[in-house]
């Protein structure tokens, strides 16, 4: 019994995420962040699961677990340091662009969004300069 408390917790890392994808959470947590769910940055997330999703699981399914996997958890550091770990810089790149798709997806750019999109910039390790000229690049 004491042998138990000392075990190691598998961590939030990827326990009931989608294996493929991990940046599906975070653009997820980009959508909501100003307190509503568009129905583009729905189609955006639908988007990039249909592109995960296998034979056997659906693109509805991984959202599914995405929104129940966000209202349990208290924290995404655990899939930013996945990305940290596993990504290249160009696929971090990648994902500004998608996140400041989502952003920009209702046409409002809102605050919580905007701030959001650096902070995740930042926890994955690309300059704010370079979020910045992504976000630029991504505007027009």
């Amino acid at each position: 019994m004491i042998k138990n408390l000392f075990k190691r917790k598998p961590s939030l890392d990827l326990v009931n995420t989608h294996e493929a994808d991990v940046a599906l959470r975070l653009m997820f947590e980009i959508a909501i962040s100003d307190g509503k769910l568009d129905s583009a940055e729905l189609d955006i997330i639908k988007e990039r699961a249909n592109k995960i999703a296998s034979k056997d699981e659906k693109a509805s399914t991984i959202v599914k677990k995405i929104i129940d996997e966000t209202e349990e958890s208290v924290s995404f550091y655990p899939y930013v340091e996945k990305i940290n770990a596993t990504h290249s810089i160009e696929d971090k790149k990648d994902l500004l662009k998608v996140l400041w798709e989502l952003v920009t997806a209702d046409k409002v750019i809102d605050s919580y969004e905007e701030n959001l999109y650096f902070k995740i910039a930042e926890l994955i390790k690309i300059k704010r300069s370079i979020a910045n000229q992504i976000k630029q690049e991504n505007s027009a």
